[in-house]
C-alpha cells in the first residue's frame, strides 16, 4: 500500500457512513413529505407545524386555505403541513360547528360589569438617578 492510502481510505469510508446514516433518509423524508403534499385535497384534515389541526378549503401550488374553526380561515404555506391526520390521531371529534357550546343570541345584548376597584395606580418612574 503507498502511504497516505490508509486516510484517504478512513475519509472515503466516513464520507459512506455520514451518506447512508444521514443525507439518504433525509432525502427519503422529503420525498415522502413532497408526495403527501401533492395528494392533498379540499377537505383533508392537516396538523400544521404550529400542531394547530386544520380543514383544507383551497389547494394551490404553493399554499393552502385551512379553516382553524368554523368561519376562521387562514392562509399557510405548503411547507407548515406536518401531514394528514386520520381519525384515529384525533384526539377530539370535530364536526364543525359545536352544539354543545352556548351562544348568545342576536335579542340579548352582550353586558360587560365594571369593575369593583380600578386598577392599582403604579408608582412614578424614579428620576433621581
Amino acid at each position: 500500500m503507498p502511504p497516505g492510502f490508509d486516510l484517504i481510505l478512513m475519509v472515503v469510508l466516513f464520507g459512506a457512513i455520514v451518506y447512508f446514516m444521514m443525507i439518504r433518509p433525509q432525502q427519503k423524508r422529503m420525498r415522502e413529505h413532497q408526495d403527501m403534499l401533492s395528494q392533498l385535497a379540499p377537505g383533508t384534515r392537516v396538523r400544521l407545524t404550529s400542531g394547530i389541526y386544520a380543514t383544507l378549503l383551497h389547494v394551490g401550488e404553493r399554499q393552502v386555505i385551512a379553516e382553524i374553526a368554523p368561519g376562521v380561515e387562514v392562509t399557510v404555506d405548503k411547507t407548515h403541513l406536518v401531514g394528514a391526520v386520520t381519525a384515529d390521531q384525533e384526539e377530539f371529534e370535530y364536526e364543525g360547528e359545536s352544539s354543545e357550546a352556548e351562544e348568545p343570541s342576536d335579542d340579548e345584548p352582550t353586558v360587560f360589569e365594571p369593575q369593583d376597584e380600578p386598577p392599582a395606580a403604579q408608582d412614578e418612574p424614579r428620576t433621581d438617578r
